[in-house]
């Protein structure tokens, strides 16, 4: 594609330039969003650094403390039920595999089991002699706990974002072939546009650029004024994890401008290469 006009080829390779320089800023946002907002080895870790481990386990065992009371039990019978360790086993096991598409369960057999046999030592202990009306009452008190336990467990927000995350894998498959398409095909144009190919890769460039300083801009704005801060949600886990987990999401973006940036610069370079060899 010649065109002979200098006016007309100025203002078509800046028409070109700036649909570039969209495509790659959506380029930018697609890729910010895959390994920000939807890595999975991201949010597992913000989960863990957000306390939510250690704070569901006291809720629980608060919760479980008050189930018990009602019914007249001792809450030492508790102990070796809803242990820390347990609690991040399951939890991180029912998040692994939401994140991963799939649609678990929570398995509380053994928590049950370790309840069953605590309540049956202190009935032993207390030479109590478990009746029907006994047996179906500690088996509802028993399901209670299980509830409350599977409740706290699995995580709401992390099932939305396993849902979410399976819509976006299925975009991004059908978006960027047609983006890179795209890329491709007005970046052949504006090189072909020009007798020497310096000129058409130095649009490629400025959109390039363009693209890398707008998201870089941006991500350093939110940064300064810490937007992220502004998440105020109960209870005060999900708040420090959603904190933490959109201040990644920003970092993301801010990376990926610096790697758009020195993209540019090798661009540079290959502008001045290319010059180079012609004027040899």
């Amino acid at each position: 594609m010649k065109v002979n006009r200098p006016e007309i080829k100025t203002f078509l390779c800046c028409v070109f330039s700036f649909q570039l320089s969209l495509l790659f800023l959506a380029l930018f946002l697609l890729a910010g969003l895959y390994f920000g907002a939807f890595n999975n080895r991201v949010i597992l870790n913000k989960v863990s650094e957000s306390g939510y481990y250690n704070e569901i386990q006291k809720e629980l065992n608060s919760r479980a403390s008050i189930i018990f009371a009602e019914s007249e039990l001792p809450a030492y019978l508790l102990t070796e039920v809803i242990t820390l360790e347990r609690v991040y086993t399951d939890g991180r096991y029912y998040m692994e595999e939401v994140l991963a598409g799939k649609d678990p369960g929570t398995n509380t057999d053994k928590l049950k089991d370790t309840l069953k046999q605590n309540i049956d030592g202190y009935l032993e202990e207390n030479f109590i002699s478990p009746a029907e009306e006994l047996d179906a009452g500690l088996d509802g008190l028993i399901s209670r706990v299980e509830q409350e336990y599977k409740r706290e467990i699995e995580f709401r927000f992390i099932y939305y974002m396993g849902e979410y995350k399976t819509y976006y894998r299925g975009f991004v498959k059908k978006a960027v072939p047609v983006i890179l398409a795209l890329t491709g095909i007005i970046s052949f144009m504006l090189i072909k546009m020009h007798r020497y190919r310096h000129r058409g890769i130095r649009y490629i460039t400025y959109a390039m650029i363009t693209s890398s300083c707008i998201a870089g801009s941006l991500a350093c704005y939110l940064l300064l004024v810490k937007a992220y801060d502004r998440i105020t949600v109960s209870p005060e886990y999900y708040s420090r994890f959603l904190t933490g987990y959109f201040k990644w999401i920003i970092q993301v973006f801010l990376y990926l401008s610096g790697l758009g940036i020195l993209i540019s610069v090798l661009l540079i370079i290959l502008t001045g290469y290319v010059k180079k060899r012609i004027a040899d």
